[in-house]
């Protein structure tokens, strides 16, 4: 397949479309020292054509991740003296995820009590059966938080989409699989596709996508992406697509490929060695232009 092939087509839009039709996304995560992660995915979604996009962090972060870009909204949670999401964090999101279409999370957030909530409450939001509300996307943080609370040890069948994008010691972490065993990782992902019917994007070189039945590989990408914040622009991408309507599986390969574009671009244009996640959100919406019907 060449490079330029996406593994599907995004529709064309329709003349007399708003912006609520292209979903109501939100990002959650974000701390004191490392609101750069959250802000990149929620720009992400934007660039990949989100409607709507939330960030959603901590209350002391609210203002520098509303600067970096005058097309997000921000929505503070409670947040503790070193700007961590509080205990009470939790509870104060629950009404958002029955708006929103899609929501990522983990970037930046940490894995303290406030945070661990948070994803234990996305994660039963997807395995309650008739639940409305989003599809959800854990990468970062979010899936450390899963590893803290042995989430794969007690695996129970999601009823509605969940994603998971691990890097290599990431997924180390959640399944026990060593991050310098390829092989290892991908048969752990495709285990607990079909123990939980999530799907796992294993990050790498080649990333693959697994769900509980198909695996597929990605032919976009370089090395160059090695950098800080690109897995950040990931998680924005596949939200975004989510939220545009995509089934899981769709989403996250569409997602990989448009990434993994978008960061060949960027290498073609600065070379691999000086490029950074923020070159990537540039070159995203012509990405994504690539992956438009006809």
């Amino acid at each position: 397949m060449s490079k330029h092939q996406p593994p599907l087509r995004l529709p064309r839009r329709a003349s007399d479309a708003h912006k609520g039709d292209f979903g109501r996304v939100a990002l959650v995560g974000g701390s004191r020292g490392m609101t750069g992660a959250i802000s990149l995915s929620s720009v992400a979604a934007l660039c990949t054509g989100s409607g709507l996009v939330t960030a959603i962090v901590p209350d002391r972060c609210l203002e520098s991740v509303a600067g970096f870009h005058p097309c997000l909204m921000t929505m503070p949670l409670t947040d503790d003296d070193a700007g961590y999401f509080g205990i009470d964090a939790a509870k104060q999101l629950t009404p958002t995820i029955a708006k929103c279409d899609a929501i990522g999370c983990g970037p930046g957030m940490t894995t303290h009590l406030g945070s661990q909530r948070i994803v234990e409450r996305l994660v039963q939001h997807c395995q309650r059966r008739g639940e409305p509300g989003a599809s959800v996307v854990l990468d970062a943080d979010a899936i450390n938080a899963l590893a803290q609370l042995n989430w794969a040890s007690r695996p129970e069948r999601v009823q509605s989409t969940l994603v998971l994008t691990p890097h290599p010691g990431e997924l180390q972490r959640l399944s026990g699989a060593s991050a310098n065993d390829r092989p290892a990782q991908i048969e752990a992902a495709q285990r607990m596709a079909i123990a939980c019917g999530v799907i796992v994007v294993v990050k790498g070189g080649p990333t693959i996508v697994v769900d509980e039945q198909r695996t597929w590989a990605n032919s976009t990408g370089n090395p160059g992406m090695a950098t800080a914040g690109c897995g950040d622009v990931l998680t924005g991408v596949i939200t975004s697509l989510l939220g545009q309507g995509l089934s899981g599986w769709d989403a996250a390969r569409l997602g990989v490929w448009i990434h993994g574009l978008a960061g060949d671009r960027a290498a073609d244009r600065l070379g691999m060695h000086g490029m950074t996640a923020l070159d990537l959100l540039d070159e995203i919406p012509l990405a994504v232009k690539e992956a438009v019907e006809g």
